[in-house]
């Protein structure tokens, strides 16, 4: 068994979104099924998790995409575990193009072991440190999540509520689902500007996302109401940071948090674009003002 963890995937048609390319939402399923079979390689698997009355649960996620993922591209996803301290650990991986041997992303994990019954923490079992502790992991670089202002005027804000295909075995909805509604209310968020999908794709263009950085807080389930804002932190000539939050309407109680580092591309050969004046001057009245 090794401790670095292996596992090929081909991108399907149905993994593509609008712009061609693989989204965040599936990078992050990408990450999930390999954690699963790696932990399966040493005695934590789904159902030997399930077998010892415990659940995993993520609590950040940071990931670069550093190429785009396009159908039927073949890449191998590599995870290891960077630390592990009592309940709580991370755990880093990289994918890389079979063929060209180019890093397409690269990222951590941040993950905690809880006790089934209570929701409390709890120390996994001792096996772990044997079957996936590395001595000097290779190191991935991370950022701290930063201090987000209040939200402008400006910001935008939707509603949605959670449907039955939004919730995973655990009842509540998967982390990967959050990367989706992220991705969906900036995409909203620029149509009300009147950049809609349609008008990017008739000028040639895409808007990608370079970074992800997200931090969970609390669960939700199906039914619930959720509340959804957007806004820009950063905004520079071809792209910016936008940050979301996802809160339990109406008692605003957090759920998530993200950070998203987009960029304007041409559609076809990914190159950086510069923003158009007309979004650079919508976007500008959604720019946060730091405190």
């Amino acid at each position: 068994m090794s401790k670095v963890f292996r596992r090929t995937f081909r991108v399907r048609w149905c993994e593509v979104d609008r712009t061609g390319q693989v989204g965040i939402a599936n990078h992050l399923r990408y990450l999930v099924e390999a954690a699963w079979d790696w932990g399966a390689t040493g005695g934590l698997g789904v159902d030997d998790v399930d077998t010892l009355g415990q659940i995993w649960v993520i609590r950040e996620t940071e990931v670069s995409i550093l190429r785009s993922l396009r159908y039927n591209d073949v890449f191998d996803f590599t995870i290891w575990m960077l630390r592990w301290r009592r309940v709580r650990g991370t755990r880093a991986f990289e994918l890389k193009h079979r063929v060209t041997g180019e890093i397409i992303a690269l990222g951590a994990q941040e993950v905690a072991c809880l006790d089934a019954q209570t929701l409390r923490p709890t120390t996994p079992p001792p096996y772990l440190d044997e079957h996936f502790r590395l001595d000097n992991p290779p190191v991935i670089p991370q950022r701290r999540f930063p201090r987000v202002p209040s939200p402008p005027r400006a910001a935008f804000v939707m509603e949605l509520q959670v449907e039955a295909q939004d919730v995973d075995l655990s009842d509540i909805v998967n982390n990967a689902v959050y990367a989706a509604y992220a991705e969906d209310v900036a995409a909203r968020a620029l149509a009300a500007t009147g950049w809609t999908p349609q008008r990017f794709k008739s000028q040639g263009l895409a808007v990608v996302t370079r970074r992800f950085h997200i931090q969970y807080q609390a669960p939700a389930v199906w039914g619930d109401r959720l509340s959804i804002v957007t806004y820009q932190l950063e905004l520079g000539k071809s792209g910016g940071v936008r940050y979301v939050a996802v809160q339990h309407a109406p008692e605003g109680t957090g759920i998530i948090e993200c950070v998203m580092d987009w960029s304007l591309v041409d559609r076809l050969s990914g190159e950086e674009q510069p923003l158009p004046d007309s979004l650079a001057h919508a976007l500008e009245a959604e720019l946060a003002i730091p405190s």
